[in-house]
Parts: structure tokens; C-alpha cells; sequence
């Protein structure tokens, strides 16, 4: 049986009881069940984060009977350092303003049911995000087999060469083989978010970056090996300028895809089967990118095509993925490398063959 490990950071002996109680009626009601772990102090807490087994955290501000908010400072102290979604559930949060909320830190009020706080937490416990980066998860796991089963195999190798970002790259490469297959080895079919990373990691602008440029959305296609920088060249008062081999960079159009307009048919109602022609990329001229920021996803336009100058003051939105790049480099290069032939008489030809005896 599934369970979600909360763990409760609250003082208030009657606010702990409402806890109890409301935690004990989910968990008669559903299969998912509901454990936790209450701590009633800042050490307590503190020591619990600090080995975070946990699918949750829920913080109140006040753990003593001074004015000291004492789980400001424990979420403070957490926060981008371990990875656990953290809920501050408190009648104070006026006082906490400079804290930022985001999907995985809420602030809610005390006036707001226990209940809807719970089932906030299930669904991000759905999403498997905890199962998966906790300590002893499905990433941990993963990386011991890489340990055992490949690093163990090759390790001369890395001792000889000694170059710890090439052995980074290596463990991640394997972790990807490891993410493409399910459990029954079997490949997995992708997320269409996976397509992009976002936002960009690369601190320069890339091949395959998502960028707006006129206030309209581009993919850069510039080779890698262009738009790299290669060196610097000194200039005066001790500025560096990159060297690029390629001052411009080649970028395609991405139009939204309004299929209400490009996928009608004679009778002016939405086609299927043209939306399956965009979408599955059966036109040569096209490649479709999936949804994303609400909107129905992008279509590449080969022929739409532009070169600009470099400047990194573009506005970089994501990153397309390897591997959904480098197909679509692979159908731009075809789509401009075709020569075709003159047309012949093929009617006469098929007819020619049809008919003969």
C-alpha cells in the first residue's frame, strides 16, 4: 500500500489534535494513506529536515511563546537546499511577505481547510516528484545500478584519463538509457514537456534555443560548432570579446498553431486528419513543438528563415531537448538539401506497364 510521508512541524497541542483528526478521516476514506511525523520545537524540526524522507512539510511560523517566527527560519534554512515541498500553514503569514511562493512553497492561512491542504500534497506526491529526488528514490537507485553494474567495469578508465566532467557526462548518458526504458524494458513514450528544458540552462544562447525576437517565436539552427564560443580576443581596459566562428545566427520561424484556421476542411470545420499532418510532422515544410505556456504548440516554418546578428540580449524561453533537436536540424537539412528532377510523362508510363502483356 502507497503512503505519503508528511512530516508536521506545529507547537499548538489543540492545532496538533485537528491534525490528527483530519488526517485520520482521509486515510479511513482512501487508499493513499497518510503517515506523518510531528515535531513540536525548532530543534525537533530542524533535526527531521535535515534527513528529509518526507513527501511534505508543513511549517507553523510561531514554535514558542516568543515573538520569534521560528519557522521562517526553519524554511528559510531549507529552502533550494533539500528537496522537499514545504507548506507554511500559520495565522501569521502577513509577516512572511518576503517569501515567494512557487508550486512546490505555499503560504496558506489557517482560516483555509486542513483537508484542501492535504490533497494539495497527494497531488504533487501523484506527480512522483518526491518519490523520485528523496534520498533512496528512483534517481538514487538508478545511479547505484550505474555504480555497480558500469563504473565498477570501467573504472581504470577514469583513473587514467582523470577528468571528472567527462565522468559526469558518462554517469548522466548512462542515467538517460536508464529513463528511456520502463520496467519491463520496454522504451517509454515521452512527455511532450519533455521537449523542452525551461528555462535554458546554457548561460549562452545555443542551438535549439526558444527565443523571441520581434515579439514572435524562433528556434535557433546556427551548428554548434558556430555559435560556441571559442576563445576571446583582449580588447581595451581588460574586456575579453568571445570568438565566435559565425557573427550571425540562423533562426527559423515558430508560428503558433492556430489549427481553427490552418486545419479546415471543405465544409470550413475543424479536420482531424490535418491536425494529425501538423502534429506527426507529415509535411516536410512543418515541424510541429508541443504545448506549452497555454498554447496549442508552435509550428516550424523551413521556409520561413532568417539570419541575424549574435547579441545575448535575445529573450531565451527554453531550450529544445537533444534529442527532439537534432531531428528537427535532420528535417531541415533535408528540406534544403532536395534537388528534385525534371517532370516526364509518368501517366504514359504506368499505363505502358499496366496494359502490357
Amino acid at each position: 500500500m502507497s503512503k505519503v510521508n508528511i512530516l508536521i512541524i506545529e507547537d499548538e497541542a489543540p492545532q496538533i489534535q485537528v491534525y490528527e483528526d483530519v488526517i485520520s478521516q482521509y486515510n479511513k476514506k482512501n487508499e493513499l494513506q497518510i503517515v506523518y511525523t510531528i515535531c513540536k520545537s525548532y530543534a525537533e524540526g530542524e533535526q527531521a529536515l535535515n534527513t528529509p524522507y518526507y513527501d511534505a512539510a508543513i511549517i507553523d511560523l510561531k514554535l514558542s511563546n516568543t515573538e520569534e517566527l521560528e519557522g521562517k527560519k526553519l524554511v528559510e534554512s531549507v529552502y533550494q537546499k533539500i528537496r522537499i515541498p514545504i507548506i507554511i500553514y500559520s495565522g501569521s503569514i502577513a509577516q512572511v511577505d518576503d517569501i515567494k511562493e512557487n508550486a512546490l512553497l505555499k503560504k496558506k492561512l489557517r482560516t483555509e481547510q486542513l483537508s484542501d491542504i492535504l490533497l494539495e500534497i497527494i497531488k504533487i506526491y501523484n506527480t512522483g516528484i518526491t518519490r523520485f529526488l528523496r534520498p533512496f528514490g528512483t534517481i538514487d537507485n538508478n545511479l547505484t545500478k550505474i555504480f555497480w553494474n558500469h563504473l565498477s567495469n570501467d573504472l581504470d578508465v577514469w583513473i587514467k584519463h582523470n577528468n571528472p566532467n567527462n565522468l559526469l557526462r558518462y554517469i548522466l548518458s548512462h542515467f538517460q538509457e536508464h529513463l528511456d526504458i520502463n520496467l519491463q524494458g520496454d522504451f517509454e513514450e515521452y512527455h511532450p514537456f519533455e521537449v523542452y528544458i525551461k528555462p535554458p540552462i546554457k548561460k549562452n544562447l545555443h542551438t535549439g534555443d526558444l527565443i523571441k525576437f520581434n515579439e514572435e517565436y524562433y528556434v535557433i539552427l546556427t551548428p554548434a560548432c558556430d555559435i560556441v564560443i571559442q576563445g576571446y580576443k583582449d580588447l581595451d581596459g581588460g574586456v575579453k570579446e568571445p570568438i565566435r566562428n559565425s557573427d550571425n545566427i540562423i533562426i527559423v520561424k515558430a508560428n503558433d498553431f492556430n489549427y481553427k484556421i490552418s486545419c479546415l476542411n471543405k465544409k470550413n470545420e475543424v479536420d482531424k486528419n490535418k491536425i494529425e499532418s501538423f502534429v506527426k510532422n507529415k509535411n516536410a515544410r512543418y515541424h510541429y513543438l508541443p504545448p506549452f505556456e497555454s498554447n496549442n504548440g508552435l509550428t516550424i516554418d523551413f521556409q520561413d528563415i532568417t539570419s541575424i546578428p549574435f547579441s545575448n540580449d535575445l529573450e531565451r524561453v527554453a531550450t529544445i531537448s537533444s534529442p527532439f533537436i537534432k531531428d528537427i536540424i535532420s528535417r531541415f537539412s533535408n528540406y534544403f538539401s532536395r534537388q528534385g528532377q525534371p517532370t516526364f510523362n509518368q501517366d504514359a508510363i504506368i499505363e505502358e506497364l499496366f496494359n502490357k502483356k
